[in-house]
């Protein structure tokens, strides 16, 4: 099975662990040598999600990506490149969100301020990317098995934050350019709006981490 995204390998390690044949595979360089320093015994290869193709590494039995389909353009194309790596009756597992920012109680000139971000920021991530997963691996031609929504204690969590989630959350805002690049000067007062909803006891979260799992039951 392919590990597509993999990161610093610590998902492919757990599919290693349950005793799959599973290979990471990554763009960044930087984040696949973390990889194999701490996961000596996982296969991970560099290579662009965009170009995957079965010459690739063969035909496999599985497609596990989380967090990653956001960052896809187009996405259905790149999901029908991915299809057509699989063995038949091989399945697909896609995770992720739709409205990260989205927290109430927040002003609606700011709310209206997080949407227009989202559309700026449409040609490098899709923040509402997660409901259009079960499109896209039905456009690719896989059967739908299962569509659902996650539970997740820093996304889309409900209630006041605690502090340790209000600490991930700002080193989250910290790393994120894009923020800081649509709100410029005015930046630090969106993160303390967004912040300041995640402390409040009314606190709401519209956030929504989708996964499907769809299989390929014939070509």
């Amino acid at each position: 099975m392919l590990d597509l995204g993999c990161g610093i390998g610590q998902i492919a390690a757990r599919f290693h662990a349950l005793g799959a044949h599973v290979i990471g595979v990554d763009a960044n360089a930087d984040l696949l040598a973390v990889a194999r320093d701490r996961h000596p015994r996982v296969r991970f290869e560099s290579l662009d999600l965009h170009k995957l193709r079965p010459a690739s590494f063969g035909l496999v039995d599985g497609i596990w990506a989380s967090f990653v389909p956001a960052y896809l353009h187009p996405l259905d194309a790149t999901v029908t490149l991915w299809a057509r790596c699989l063995a038949p009756g091989g399945w697909m597992a896609l995770v992720e969100m739709d409205d990260l920012l989205g927290h109430e109680p927040m002003q609606p000139a700011m709310r209206a301020e997080v949407l227009a971000f989202y559309a700026s920021a449409r040609d490098r991530y899709d923040f509402e990317c997660g409901h259009r997963l079960a499109g896209a691996v039905e456009s690719a031609g896989l059967t739908l098995i299962q569509e659902g929504t996650l539970e997740d204690e820093e996304l889309s969590f409900q209630g006041q934050a605690p502090d340790d989630v209000l600490a991930a959350w700002r080193l989250r805002l910290n790393r994120m350019p894009g923020p800081k690049a649509f709100w410029g000067d005015r930046v630090t007062g969106f993160e303390r709006a967004l912040l300041g909803s995640m402390a409040s006891a009314e606190h709401r979260s519209t956030t929504r981490v989708f996964m499907v799992v769809a299989r390929l039951l014939a070509r």
